[in-house]
């Protein structure tokens, strides 16, 4: 850079400012493929080298580098990298010119000498500055296509400038006119100035127009989609392939908590939840703005944990719901400012189609609930208005036949076969229950389970002695759902199996653990045993059991022996640690 500074020559003062002006809209408005920006700005520097030599322009280029770059807001890494290129490419080319002046055919303002001294300098320039951009890039790790398409734009500029630089050179010397004045230098380079400025323009429009036919495209396939699993996978997945992302991380607002749903980048991210207050997508779940972050590692507020490993540029946009953030998009590159202010405006107009069609899909879930318990309730009031009245009419009239008959075999007969249709009322009143509703729903499982109880006793006449706690209503329905089923199942079992004449239910619960204990006093039974002859009979109740205790992260132990009762123990910790998701065995 000082040897350009001493070097440089400042002649033609109108010239340089006319050229730098070009300068400036060429490299202020590149044309982008991809995700590539291109710009012609060889003929223009070739001008400024015949008009103020290699060292001058190599310190004007750069400086107009500098300050495009830095008016755009690129980071100073950037802009440093832009300015030495240049200087370098320029400096690098003048002076390999200026060793193989002697070589070069002709004389000094012959066109053969003047075209091949162009030539030259524009192969040289090209060779450095593709030279710079893959040391930059680390052109090996590139996919194919992309290396592909950067030397397609290496030879599109090639051929450019070459026929542009080389009109130039052709009109100078053969045109009978030896100086065009200000005026003519204008009309010569606006063409150029103006194409690659009207090529950036419809670069632009065109890119619009694709961004919103995909976003159409990608709105109307979500919401034709009537699962919510499927919409979110949908939803990440087109939006990190919309804006060329290397990681799309899609969060759910759960209860108060920022959860990890869907990831694109890594399933080791999946069933994951950020810190409460900690990371740029929660600065967006609490703020419901959308925010762009072209360098994570200088924003204090990033989370390495919230997106994938080397990332350094964040998209993050909130899906907004009923005026309430129900999620986040966040979308990462690996480069920092990578992303543009227009893909932010996209996603933004994507994450509002999210949202209707996760609205649309949570309707669409809770009304296959509601037709579910509908038909449920139907089966429910149909079996218990029809099949369990002839049942209890045809234990009735058996009743009454038994007791007018004076066979006494017959009477034992009848006896027995009123027994069967008992049992068989007493399996559809449980399936009736089991049709219905939940009855821990509304009333709460301190209710539910004393009155599942009293109907045991009256039923079959077994005293019990139940200990609950009323907050048991604060419990997760899961956790409800699997205690409940637990308790239902275990009580039965006595029933069935125990002979017992007392049943005690406890039901303790605090900030850490739930337990239910279910206790009998019966002829119990030697666990091994049981559950070998469980397997070969293909009943596998207690297994199912120890099932629905994982469910919920909880445990199940059976302490029995012949002769000495039963004790079934189901344990549920109910605060969440740092492998399990959360999701269950939470308090809420």
């Amino acid at each position: 850079m000082l040897y350009a500074w001493e070097r440089a020559e400042f002649l033609r003062l109108d010239y340089l400012i006319v050229l730098t002006l070009f300068l400036v809209v060429i490299e202020a408005f590149p044309f982008r493929i991809k995700r590539l920006n291109t710009t012609f700005p060889f003929p223009l520097l070739y001008a400024m080298v015949l008009n103020t030599g290699f060292e001058a322009t190599a310190l004007y280029s750069a400086a107009i580098l500098l300050i495009v770059h830095t008016i755009k807001g690129r980071p100073w890494k950037a802009r440093l990298t832009a300015m030495f290129g240049r200087i370098t490419t320029v400096l690098g080319a003048g002076m390999t010119v200026n060793l193989l002046w002697p070589l070069l055919p002709g004389e000094p303002t012959e066109l053969l000498f003047e075209e091949v001294r162009m030539v030259a300098m524009l192969l040289i320039f090209t060779f450095l500055s593709a030279s710079i951009f893959v040391w930059n890039t680390n052109f090996r790790a590139l996919y194919k296509p992309f290396r592909t398409l950067i030397l397609k734009l290496i030879l599109l500029d090639v051929t450019v400038s070459f026929i542009y630089a080389g009109l130039m050179m052709y009109l100078a010397i053969t045109s009978p006119v030896t100086n065009l004045g200000t005026l003519g230098f204008v009309f010569f380079f606006l063409p150029l100035a103006s194409a690659c400025f009207l090529l950036y323009l419809f670069n632009n429009l065109n890119r619009a127009k694709q961004g919103l036919v995909t976003l159409f495209e990608v709105s109307q396939t979500i919401s034709q989609q009537h699962s919510l699993p499927t919409v979110l996978d949908q939803v990440i997945e087109r939006a990190t392939s919309m804006v060329g992302g290397h990681c799309g991380v899609l969060y759910l607002m759960e209860d108060g908590e920022l959860r990890r749903k869907v990831c694109t980048c890594s399933s080791d991210l999946n069933a994951q939840k950020l810190p409460e207050g900690i990371s740029i997508a929660w600065a967006v779940a609490l703020s419901g703005k959308a925010e762009l972050v072209h360098d994570v590692e200088r924003d204090t507020r990033f989370w390495p944990g919230e997106t994938l490993y080397g990332t350094r540029t964040l998209l993050i946009v909130p899906i907004i719901i009923d005026d309430k953030v129900a999620g986040v998009i966040s979308l990462g590159r690996n480069e920092p400012h990578s992303f543009m202010l227009g893909e932010l405006q996209l996603m933004e107009i994507f994450a509002a189609h999210a949202a209707v069609a996760m609205k649309n899909a949570q309707y669409m879930v809770e009304r296959e609930k509601r037709l579910l318990v509908e038909e449920r309730n139907r089966l429910a009031r149909e079996i218990h208005d029809g099949i369990a009245q002839d049942l209890a009419s045809a234990v009735f009239q058996l009743e009454m036949l038994r007791r007018n008959s004076p066979d006494e075999d017959a009477n034992q007969q009848v006896q027995k076969l009123q027994g069967m249709l008992r049992q068989t009322a007493t399996t559809l009143r449980n399936s009736i229950f089991s049709l219905r509703p939940a009855p821990y729903t509304h009333a709460g499982l301190w209710l539910a389970m004393r009155a599942y109880l009293d109907e045991m006793e009256k039923e079959h006449g077994l005293p019990f002695q139940f200990e609950a706690p009323e907050q048991t209503l604060q419990l997760a329905p899961d956790v409800m759902s699997v205690v409940y089923q637990v308790f239902a199942e275990s009580v039965q079992n006595v029933i069935k199996h125990a002979d017992a004449t007392r049943l005690y239910i406890k039901l303790l619960l605090d900030d850490e653990c739930l337990k239910l204990t279910v206790q009998d006093n019966g002829k119990g039974f030697h666990f091994g045993r049981a559950m070998l002859e469980a397997v070969n009979r293909h009943s596998f109740g207690i297994e199912n059991l120890h099932l629905l205790a994982d469910q919920v992260g909880g445990t199940l132990e059976y302490h029995t022996a012949p002769d000495k009762g039963t004790e079934i123990v189901l344990e549920i910790p109910l605060k969440e640690d740092g492998t399990d998701d959360g999701t269950r065995g939470a308090l809420r």
